[in-house]
């Protein structure tokens, strides 16, 4: 690919969001199914070589260990884009990294690089909203984009509706089991709902009813198994 820095932004966005080979693609396998991603060292090179290596920058706004579970290192980023017609974008990342501790004693291994994966994540994920990848993220957690709820920001003049205990624990529980499923049977979830509701908007915690609910239980799970039916006792 003959990536030059004086483009027009139709080029730029084209040349950003372009496949990468599939020497520089990895795969990891998490939550049973097979996942391709990036490392940041391609995505690093891809801004250097579309943006250029001085049109581009990041700050890292935060990176430490969440309160709650400190065996997780959030980071948060934000990544700044000079453009060639003078345009500034700033595109913010959260990302995260596990602990990785010694099996012998449970202390932490390196913290320093654990912190380091966190800053890294959350750059790629950023990247990410300039299409960097973007085609990655969208064939391996397409689901997880498109049929789970994201984390938003709720716009203050959009009143929050109260979610029912029961739709919570059922969405939840309906989370948990799509999370696990291949990308081809989260593919084939996706297509059950389109049937479901004519081609309605993905459900949301907010909005999907307790029936909806248990239909997407009862296709999970099936799709987990393999199976052919799921009886869904209420």
């Amino acid at each position: 690919m003959n990536i030059e820095n004086s483009q027009s932004g139709s080029a730029i966005s084209a040349n950003l969001s372009s496949p990468f080979p599939e020497e520089m693609e990895k795969t990891i396998v998490k939550g049973g199914a097979s996942l391709i991603y990036l490392p940041i060292s391609e995505v690093i090179n891809r801004l250097n070589k579309v943006i250029g290596v001085d049109s581009w920058s990041f700050e890292i706004v935060s990176v430490a260990r969440d309160i709650v579970d400190t065996d997780e290192v959030i980071a948060h980023i934000n990544l700044s884009v000079l453009f060639p017609d003078g345009k500034l974008v700033t595109k913010h990342g959260i990302g995260g990294q596990s602990v990785k501790r010694a099996k012998s004693s449970g202390k932490p291994i390196d913290l320093g690089n654990d912190f380091k994966g966190a800053v890294s994540d959350a750059l790629k994920k950023a990247a990410q909203t300039l299409g960097i990848g973007l085609y990655l993220a969208r064939s391996a957690d397409a689901m997880d984009a498109e049929m789970m709820i994201d984390a938003e920001i709720v716009s203050s003049s959009q009143p929050v509706k109260v979610v029912d205990e029961e739709v919570s624990l059922k969405w939840d529980a309906f989370v948990g089991i799509a999370k696990a499923l291949s990308a081809e049977n989260r593919e084939e979830l996706n297509s059950y709902w389109d049937k479901e509701s004519k081609g309605g908007p993905k459900p949301r915690k907010e909005t999907v009813t307790v029936d909806e609910l248990n239909g997407l239980v009862a296709e999970a799970t099936r799709l987990s198994f393999g199976g052919e039916f799921v009886s869904d006792a209420k």
